[in-house]
């Protein structure tokens, strides 16, 4: 048919029932209707209904749903429409998307049985057959339709407003097809689309039958609908996209968050955005993030970010899509001097150091020499740096305080180190310490009146500042107290004597009319920190800092033959009571860590614990929380390491050590000081560990280029560390690979002898475009390289079928060359007779050549196609050979390509041609046939 529907033998068999013979009846005058349509009017309805298809509203679609209509089919507009709104639309009906499906109310027409036979054919002949349903005969009006029961259950269906299908204009107009009574919308079918409609509408102008009616029945009465014609509507429907929304669903609120514990099988629904962190150049990070934590971080005004914002999870909350952000770390907080403050220090330790070889390994190890020579020249350089900042002044205080407590002093020359002449004397170098570290810069031209002076007679004590407060007692006409100070730590008789002077004081309760300064220095005279008193309990320790009370320890609370690690256990006995009377030593810094399991204390007291004690522990005592707040900060504990190591304390395990010189060696990397970053990781003592850290330092930052042979930082780490020439040329060959520079990383992989490897890249990146651009001389210079000083070839992987076939070419184009220089024909037949050899043996290696590019391929040719001519050559010059027997060889041998091939054996036939046209016939000297050949 027509409409593309299958003819059948059975439909020419008339219905034997009356009601079936009128619905056939009615069936053949609609199709004869349709078959009157022009060509030109369906291209109009065609037209119309791609345009109606363009201009779907998605706000009247919507507004059809929530009024009952659903269009649940495959059309354009359905499956490009916003499938939220659409079911969000629908929810206050009777229809959900997680229902079981239903039985959806349809409507029977004569056709259904065809309808049902349509399945596969074209949607455009479909519309054209629907719409030749609404179009009937004028002599068709009087006959009712009687309805099936079906359409007045479902009557629902059809009370659909009619507002739905009409735009602004249609709304505000009134139509020839207005009605007194609201007609009936069409009803809309799984298979019947608003463009469909369209495509009606333009029928119905076009036809000029345009009636229907539809008879329904009610039970046992039949009820006549009113004859109604078919009015023209207006549908401007508009595609809806669909909207992708970029939100990430958290894990715990994900489905897959229960499979993270049983579900092992199924790894990446909850790893699927998992990241491996890892630090690249100058500190920086890439780390994922969320979009709503970016915007958090930008909001942010502190001086610097808090770790817990720049790893912050995603939250429960966050449906933000994912981002990635780069982060880089600041090494040292606050410092722009570091390569002022740290390069001389460095300079010291090169040259007081000694360089070991070691048996097996071209990479040196380096040791510290002299221990007491090394404090002393650290402890000058340091005060050079003076006033340069809060680190350097402290860096002065503490190698000040190690060269105290083991530098080399004139009155030291010659003595023993546990005489009691040499402790006495380091413990008058531990007083002279902190006599110049607790002075205060004002302390002493401090201004004072009759009401101050006591206190500022007690500040000046708490330094060792005796004489000065005598003096000052006397010009307050003082005397009494200025004989008592004079005979501080005097001895213990004195101590008892005002001992019992303070007792005697305390129980006639006449201490309450001496003042609270002038009893405590009585109290230092008598050497008790504590005592209770009219005033209540006076400690003199309380609200001193950790070295002030050492101090006190020190000058006045000991004996005065007392050692340093007599004062240092009084100290730890203070503020280690479970009466705590005493400060304990914290860090210097401000904010230093106080809530941590165990505690922090100051580096300098880890020092002294580490004179008196000498298997203290040296990983707490090098740890840099010890004397900065930055613990990335770590220049002072490997000067420190180094220090002690060369004065015979070894005792620090070799994982700390090695840990902490590759920390400080990228601390020096990412300042820009790489050379002596490599100086510090030759300090590892595991020979293993030490040599991959060296050539993975290089590698990251050896520079490459062709004009410039070795800079400055290559050229101290060769000639002032020892490191091998072909480290650092393997590791400009790793930079050279890495940046695509390939005739660079094959000069510097010959240069340090990694022969293999400069093969394959020669092979690979090199060979092909010089055979191809004739670049034969740079070529040969990279392959010689491979042959010894005896001229056999060093043994590497695929040698002969790689590197030896492009050697030889070489060769013999050099040989050919000289060929065609030379006059002589009896020196040109002997070097035609010395090159057949090696001629031979090419053209039967060549074809192994392997071609794993099509550059690769081309080259092979191009070598083949210069083969090919030298044996053309050949032939012509020896004329006694067999030309087309040598030619057929030739051909079998060489991967020529197909037209080169092609006019070489037509060359080849030709030469065999003649030489068979020059020769007595054929049959007489029994020639091979050419089928044979």
């Amino acid at each position: 048919s027509k409409y593309g529907l299958g003819d059948s033998d059975e439909e020419d068999e008339l219905p034997t029932d009356p009601k079936k013979a009128k619905i056939t009846t009615l069936e053949a005058q609609q199709r004869a209707n349709a078959e009157k349509m022009t060509l030109n009017s369906l291209r109009q309805a065609q037209k119309i209904s791609e345009d109606a298809a363009r201009n779907l509203d998605p706000k009247a679609l919507v507004a059809g749903v929530a009024s009952g209509f659903r269009p649940m089919d495959d059309t354009a507009e359905f499956l490009l429409m916003d499938k939220t709104q659409f079911f969000q639309a629908g929810g206050n009906s009777d229809f959900s998307m997680f229902d079981p499906p239903r039985h959806r109310p349809t409507i029977t027409s004569p056709t259904a049985v065809l309808a049902q036979e349509m399945v596969g054919n074209e949607a455009h002949k479909m519309q054209l057959m629907k719409s030749s349903f609404f179009v009937e005969d004028n002599a068709a009006e009087d006959e009712p339709m009687e309805a099936t029961g079906r359409l007045l259950r479902h009557r629902k269906l059809f009370n659909v407003e009619p507002n739905v299908w009409k735009d602004g204009a249609s709304e505000s107009s009134t139509s020839q097809y207005d009605f007194e009574h609201p007609s009936p919308a069409l009803p809309i079918s799984s298979s019947v689309s608003e463009a469909s409609l369209m495509c009606d509408a333009q029928y119905e102008e076009t036809s000029s039958m345009a009636t229907g009616s539809i008879v329904a029945a009610v039970k046992e009465k039949k009820f006549v609908m009113p004859v109604t014609k078919a009015f023209k509507f207006v549908c401007n429907p508009k595609v809806a996209p669909v909207k992708v929304h970029a939100t990430t669903v958290p894990l715990p609120r994900s489905i897959a968050y229960e499979m993270c514990d049983s579900w092992i099988a199924d790894l990446g629904f909850y790893k699927g955005r998992s990241f491996k962190l890892s630090f690249g150049p100058q500190n920086s990070l890439v780390l994922p993030s969320t979009y709503n934590n970016m915007q958090n971080l930008k909001e942010f005004t502190g001086p610097s970010l808090p770790a817990s914002m720049v790893f912050a999870p995603r939250l429960a909350t966050d449906l933000s899509p994912c981002v990635m952000q780069l982060v880089e770390f600041n090494m040292v907080k606050g410092n722009e001097g570091f390569r002022e403050s740290i390069v001389p220090h460095l300079e010291v330790q090169l040259n007081d150091c000694l360089s070991v070889n070691v048996e097996g390994s071209e990479c040196p190890c380096i040791h510290p020499d002299s221990g007491t020579k090394l404090v002393s020249k650290h402890f000058s350089e340091s005060l050079k740096q003076r006033n340069a900042g809060l680190k350097e002044d402290y860096a002065v205080s503490v190698w000040s305080l190690l060269f105290a407590l083991w530098g080399d002093h004139d009155e030291l020359v010659d003595l023993e180190n546990n005489s009691h002449y040499m402790v006495m004397c380091r413990r008058n170098l531990l007083s002279e310490w902190l006599e110049n570290t607790l002075l205060g810069k004002d302390l002493l031209s401090k201004k004072v009146s009759t009401h101050s002076y006591l206190e500022h007679m007690l500040d000046l004590l708490s330094c060792h500042r005796v004489n000065e407060a005598c003096e000052l007692a006397f010009s307050y006409d003082d005397a009494n107290l200025a004989l008592v100070l004079s005979q501080l730590s005097s001895g213990a008789v004195f101590r008892l004597l005002m001992e019992e002077q303070l007792f005697a004081w305390q129980q006639s309760k006449s201490d309450k009319h001496i003042d609270l300064e002038r009893l405590k220095m009585y109290m230092l005279a008598a050497g008790a920190p504590m005592m209770q008193s009219s005033h209540g309990a006076i400690n003199l320790l309380e609200n001193k800092n950790w070295l002030t009370v050492l101090a006190l320890q020190l000058w006045y609370f000991t004996a005065p033959t007392s050692t340093i690690t007599d004062a240092l256990n009084a100290y730890n006995d203070a503020f280690q009571a479970e009466e705590c009377y005493a400060e304990p030593p914290k860090p210097s810094y401000k904010n230093a860590p106080s809530d941590t399991k165990k505690p922090v204390y100051d580096l300098r007291y880890h020092l002294l614990q580490l004179h008196s004690k000498r298997m203290h522990s040296l990983e707490e005592t090098l740890d840099p929380i010890t004397h900065t707040a930055d613990v990335m900060d770590f220049r002072l504990s490997w000067l420190l390491l180094q220090t002690l190591r060369a004065l015979g304390y070894r005792h620090c395990s070799p994982l700390a050590e090695a840990r902490l010189s590759v920390d400080f060696a990228s601390q020096l990397e990412n300042e820009g000081l790489w050379q002596w970053g490599i100086f510090v990781l030759l300090h590892i003592k595991q020979q293993t560990q030490r040599e991959r850290a060296v050539q993975q330092m290089l590698q990251r930052n050896v520079s490459v280029s062709a004009k410039v042979a070795l800079y400055a930082e290559e050229r101290f780490i060769v000639e002032e560390l020892g490191i091998p020439m072909s480290w650092v040329d393997y590791a400009k060959a790793v930079k050279a690979g890495a940046s695509g520079k390939h005739h660079l990383q094959a000069k510097y992989l010959l240069k340090a002898k990694h022969f293999a490897t400069a093969h394959d890249v020669i092979f690979q990146h090199i060979a092909p475009d010089a055979i191809i651009n004739g670049k034969m001389k740079y070529l040969h210079s990279l392959l010689i390289q491979f042959e010894d000083t005896e001229g056999s070839s060093i043994r590497v992987p695929n040698w002969a079928n790689q590197g030896q076939i492009f050697l030889d070419f070489i060769d013999i184009n050099a040989k050919f060359k000289q060929i065609r220089s030379v006059t002589n024909i009896s020196d040109i037949n002997a070097r035609w007779e010395n090159l057949k050899p090696q001629l031979s043996e090419l053209c039967s290696r060549i074809s192994l050549l392997p071609c794993p590019t099509s550059k690769h391929r081309l080259c092979q040719s191009e070598i083949s196609q210069s083969l090919s001519c030298l044996v053309h050559g050949m032939c012509i010059v020896c004329p006694e050979m067999e030309s087309s027997t040598v030619l057929r060889v030739a051909l079998e041998r060489l991967p020529l390509p197909q037209e080169f091939a092609s006019k070489e054996l037509r060359i080849w036939l030709e030469e065999l041609l003649d030489k068979i046209q020059s020769q007595p016939p054929f049959s007489e000297r029994q020639q091979p046939t050419m089928m044979e050949i």
